[in-house]
């Protein structure tokens, strides 16, 4: 049996639970939860497993979880850490003493002393004449000290060169020990902020394992709160200029805003939120794993496949690499853009060779859909498919495969092909409100596929 018919699902009174949005997330499925829960205990009410395919924040993975056994997987590492804080969380003594013992060791303000100078230079540029904009400007293009590693620029402001000399010592005494600073500082945190962030990480990696993921997870959700872009996305540092190379508007505000939060308070506030978990089900299962090799891990516990795969070039590790270089605590090399005829550092710092999703290219997207309808087909389980629908006559980006095409190719491996919409709901596009691409409103369908 085949079904083409549109069945339409509207939930005018989403009401919380325990989920919560973990870190800002292109695509995020929070507003939609309900509905795909609601699909799924409709299309299985026995109450057995779903695999998460392409967890990413991993609020479907738990918001499922209360109910039913979750197998949750990506290939990211930060979503990893964040899924085995939300499905396997823990509370003791030893964790809620994290904080204070943090706070008895001055060991923040001793290594915040050791980089006054870099600090104190950006807090004049923050705090001083509204007036000096190009300043600023000069700083944001010129403060990253990867980039001045790497790249020996000698041709930036005196003041700032020597700052950066300075620093470029410190790091250099432990260049494990400050790699937030070192790749993003000045760029996607304040100075201070990124040195912070750096003295809670490098605590938190001398902990037993045990003890890491939930501590981890509050640093990325803190990290991702924290972040001075538009739309708290990590795909680009500002641009201080416009397009007449003038400074924007408003520059100096936002930095102000964005730079002067307080990492302990939020770290504290995201500490918290993980806490208030309570377990659920001992027997959940987290990866860090490809799709293909996912699939293959799924048993008989398992029922339902839902796969929420990427369909855009924005659907994206570069969104995601600073959480990514986070939770690896590693020292990546910096992949490298062509900017003004010269080979330089990606302006957001990307991660050498970080990952690229066939479903995110034209060429192999049609048949990386096929090869997941087959093995979900073999395995007997019911696959739900998450679609973000597009205008084709509007200035969007369009999916790689359209939803009819989808339709078709999974017809070749399922007897019964419906699909649902959710009505009335706009994605989060991480950017400007002015810069938005249109959407249609009904912006998330599921794609019910069982034999």
């Amino acid at each position: 049996m085949q079904q083409n018919r549109a069945v339409k699902i509207e939930f005018k009174n989403f009401e919380e639970n325990s989920t919560f949005r973990t870190i800002h997330y292109l695509g995020s499925k929070l507003r939609s939860l309900e509905f795909i829960k609601k699909t799924i205990d409709e299309i299985d009410p026995s109450k057995k497993g779903v695999c998460d395919l392409f967890s990413g924040s991993g609020v479907v993975s738990h918001y499922l979880s209360g109910e039913r056994l979750i197998f949750c997987s990506d290939i990211q590492n930060y979503s990893k850490v964040i899924c085995e804080a939300l499905l396997n969380p823990i509370s003791n003594n030893f964790i809620d003493n994290f904080i204070p013992s943090l706070k008895r060791k001055e060991v923040i303000e001793i290594e915040l002393k050791k980089f006054k100078k870099i600090i104190n230079y950006e807090n004049q540029i923050l705090n001083g004449n509204i007036n000096n904009t190009d300043k600023i400007c000069n700083f944001l293009e010129d403060c990253s000290i990867y980039n001045f590693i790497e790249e020996k620029n000698k041709k930036i402001n005196k003041e700032l060169y020597k700052v950066l000399s300075e620093t470029k010592k410190i790091l250099e005494k432990d260049k494990k020990k400050f790699i937030i600073t070192k790749y993003y500082g000045g760029l996607f945190f304040s100075f201070k902020q990124s040195i912070v962030l750096d003295v809670i990480l490098n605590h938190i990696n001398n902990l037993n394992e045990k003890y890491k993921n939930f501590l981890l997870a509050s640093l990325l959700s803190t990290a991702s709160d924290l972040v001075n872009t538009v739309g708290k996305q990590f795909a680009q540092p500002i641009r201080p200029r416009d397009k007449n190379n003038k400074p924007k508007n408003g520059l100096l505000n936002q930095l102000k805003k964005d730079r002067n939060l307080d990492v302990i308070f939020y770290f504290e506030k995201w500490f918290s939120k993980y806490s208030n978990i309570k377990a659920r089900n001992k027997e959940h299962k987290i990866f860090r794993l490809d799709f293909k090799k996912t699939l293959e891990k799924i048993d008989e516990k398992i029922k339902i496949v839902y796969a929420d795969p990427p369909y855009t070039r924005d659907h994206y590790s570069r969104f995601y690499h600073v959480l990514e270089t986070i939770s690896l605590f590693d020292s990546p090399i910096v992949s490298k853009t062509k900017i003004a005829g010269k080979i330089k550092n990606s302006r957001g710092m990307y991660r050498e060779n970080r990952h690229q999703s066939d479903f995110c290219i034209r060429s192999k997207a049609p048949k990386t859909f096929e090869y997941l309808f087959d093995k979900v087909a073999k395995k007997n389980k019911i696959l739900l498919l998450s679609y973000s629908p597009y205008d084709e006559n509007k200035k969007s980006h369009p999916r790689v495969v359209t939803l009819n095409v989808l339709k078709k190719l999974a017809k070749k491996y399922f007897k019964f092909v419906e699909v649902r919409t959710l009505g009335k709901f706009t994605h989060n596009k991480l950017n400007k409100s002015s810069l938005h691409l249109n959407a249609l409103d009904e912006a998330e369908i599921l794609i019910i596929c069982k034999n």
